[in-house]
C-alpha cells in the first residue's frame, strides 16, 4: 500500500534531520543528502550570524557537530528567525553530551541577549526625574538587561576554562542610537536591579525584601541604596510602570519620555 502523503514527508522530514532515520523509497540518496546540507547549512549561518564569538571559540569542528545534533535533536518552538538563536542557547544550556566548556551556555545566552535587545521593539519606558518616593513602582526599562555570570563573556579575549573568583555582573542598555552599551556593575547595584526586575516592584518592598534577604535593616539599606537608586532612574534603567496610578509624579514635577 502506498504511503500517505503526510507519513512520506514525516519519514522524509526525519531523514534530513537524521540520516541515520530511514530515507524515504524510491528517492536518490545523493539528492537527499543535498538537501540535508543546504538545511543544515542554512542553520548554521543563521546561528553563526547571532552567535559568531561562541562559533568562533568552539572552532570550526566542534561547532559544526553542535549544529548538527541540534539540527537532528532539537524540535524548534519558535518559527521566528530572530529568536531561534535563544532557544539554541537555551537548549545549549541543558547539554552535557559534549563536554563543552562551562563559558560555552553563558556566552551564547550574552549573544542571544545582545541580539534579542537589539531588535526589542517596545518603547523605553518613563524616566523619573524626581528621587523615587517608597510607594513609586519601579521596573527594569524593556531596553535593558541585567545580567549574571560565572566568566567574563562581554570581553573579547579568548575564554578560559577556569571561572574567575569574582562573579561578572552586567547591565546591557540599548541607546536611542540602537547601539549596545554594556557596563559592569558593582554588586549593590546588581541586586537592586535585580529586585525590582522587569515586573516592578514597590520601592519600598523591594529593599524590604532586599534588607531580609542580606541581613541588614530597610533603614540601613535605604541610606546606601537611595543614590544609586536616583542615579538609575535618572538615566532610564529604572522606568515607571504607568499601569500604576499611584505612581504618577507629584505636583510640579515631569515624566519625560525616552524614545527608543
Amino acid at each position: 500500500m502506498a504511503e500517505s502523503l503526510a507519513t512520506l514527508q514525516q519519514r522524509w522530514a526525519d531523514h534530513v534531520r537524521d540520516p541515520s532515520m530511514p530515507a524515504p523509497d524510491g528517492i536518490e540518496a545523493r539528492r537527499l543528502a543535498v538537501y540535508r546540507r543546504l538545511c543544515i547549512d542554512s542553520l548554521d549561518s543563521l546561528l553563526a550570524g547571532s552567535l559568531p564569538r561562541l562559533q568562533e571559540q568552539l572552532g570550526e569542528a566542534r561547532w559544526r557537530s553542535l549544529v548538527e545534533h541540534y539540527y537532528a535533536h532539537h524540535a524548534c518552538h519558535t518559527p521566528l528567525f530572530p529568536q531561534i538563536a535563544s532557544e539554541f542557547a537555551a537548549w545549549l544550556a541543558t547539554q552535557d553530551t559534549f563536554a563543552l566548556p562551562g563559558w560555552a551556555a553563558e556566552l551564547a545566552h550574552y549573544e542571544s541577549t545582545q541580539q534579542a535587545l537589539h531588535i526589542e521593539a517596545r518603547d523605553a519606558g518613563h524616566s523619573l526625574q524626581y528621587t523615587p518616593a517608597g510607594s513609586d513602582v519601579l521596573a527594569l526599562s524593556p531596553l535593558v538587561r541585567v545580567l549574571g555570570y560565572q566568566w567574563p563573556v562581554h570581553e573579547d579575549a579568548a575564554m578560559d576554562d577556569a571561572a574567575v573568583s569574582e562573579p561578572t555582573l552586567l547591565l546591557l542598555r540599548r541607546l536611542v542610537d540602537y547601539r549596545l552599551q554594556v557596563e559592569e556593575l558593582a554588586p549593590l547595584a546588581y541586586a537592586l536591579l535585580s529586585a525590582f526586575g522587569s515586573d516592578g516592584a514597590r520601592v519600598d518592598d523591594a529593599l524590604q525584601a532586599l534588607a531580609e534577604a542580606h541581613g541588614v535593616t530597610a533603614d540601613a539599606l535605604h541610606v546606601v541604596a537611595a543614590p544609586l537608586l536616583g542615579e538609575l532612574c535618572a538615566a532610564g534603567v529604572l522606568v515607571v510602570l504607568t499601569a500604576f496610578p499611584d505612581c504618577r509624579p507629584a505636583a510640579g514635577t515631569t515624566l519625560l519620555h525616552s524614545e527608543a
